[in-house]
Parts: C-alpha cells; structure tokens; sequence
C-alpha cells in the first residue's frame, strides 16, 4: 500500500485517463469517487443549463 493516493471523479472518462497516468507515474494508490446514481447521457449535456451536470455543485 502507497502513502499516495490519487482520488478521482470523472463522469465521461477523460479524467480518470488522466488520474491513472499520474498514479501510475507517482507509484500512488488510486480511488474513483462514484456517485450514488450514475450519470446518463442526458445528465452530462453541458449546454443544457437544467442538466445535471450543470445544477449539481
């Protein structure tokens, strides 16, 4: 077990593209933050301002 640790949020894939390169260059542990009800295709339209990708804070 590392003393590093990468956490991890990504709803679409490029940040946890992004999580595991730098674990792997660090040597780190890595953890993906899920959220308790996945995403849909419709919830990540980022033009729509009722979305909820874009209400959620």
């Amino acid at each position: 077990m590392s003393k590093k640790l990468v956490a991890y949020f990504s709803a679409s894939g490029v940040t946890a593209n992004a999580a595991k390169t730098l674990a792997e260059a660090d040597d780190a542990d890595i953890y993906e933050i899920r959220p308790q009800v996945p995403y849909t295709k419709e919830d990540l339209n980022w033009m729509n301002k009722n979305s909820r990708s874009s209400i959620e804070k």
